[in-house]
């Protein structure tokens, strides 16, 4: 069995049900706060994977999982595929696929801004808008504070990183410090 193959075309059809029904954005969502669940909930994978509990009742907590108890009937007729079709144990693959794909559809890159303290939403969103402008598509961003940085910013977007933090800056003044000695010893 290719787990990867199979979990790419469920999270087609997937995608493909959802964008008929105007549902791929709620979907996403959805299936994001699914992935966040099973990740932090180990009970919840147990739970999925038990052949004791009945359809109906992983059904309920696919639906807590996803939707805080209002998940999108397009995602929840999805969960009942899945789980008629004994695929339980694929969830996370499947989700991750459909991610994948969803992205790729909609041209959204990942970028990861890391601070040295807390940044507002507006920060963050100039930020997304000035690449946006420099490139096709949308920009998410997975943001983490880090107070080794000292100040400033480090973005990665693809192979592309900038770093604008003060512990950058500090390491460059040193190395080319290191540098220049060398020459004269």
């Amino acid at each position: 069995m290719n787990i990867g193959a199979i979990s790419k075309r469920y999270a087609k059809a997937l995608l493909t049900y959802a964008t008929e029904h105007g549902k791929e954005d709620l979907c996403y969502k959805q299936v994001k706060s699914f992935i966040r669940q099973f990740r932090d909930m180990y009970d919840l994978r147990k739970a999925l994977e038990s052949p004791a509990l009945s359809s109906k009742d992983k059904l309920q907590l696919l639906n807590e999982a996803a939707g805080h108890g209002d998940t999108c009937p397009e995602l929840m007729r999805f969960f009942k595929l899945v789980l008629d079709e004994k695929r339980e144990k694929l969830f996370l693959f499947i989700s991750f696929s459909y991610i994948d794909l969803y992205r790729e559809t909609k041209q959204i890159r990942r970028g990861k801004l890391i601070t040295a303290v807390p940044v507002s939403d507006v920060f963050e969103n100039r930020l997304r808008t000035l690449i946006e402008q420099d490139r096709a598509g949308s920009v998410e961003f997975d943001t983490k504070v880090d107070p080794a940085l000292i100040g400033g910013f480090v973005l990665q977007i693809g192979t592309t990183r900038i770093d604008a933090s003060v512990a950058g800056q500090l390491k460059r003044v040193k190395k080319q410090f290191i540098e220049k000695n060398k020459r004269i010893v």
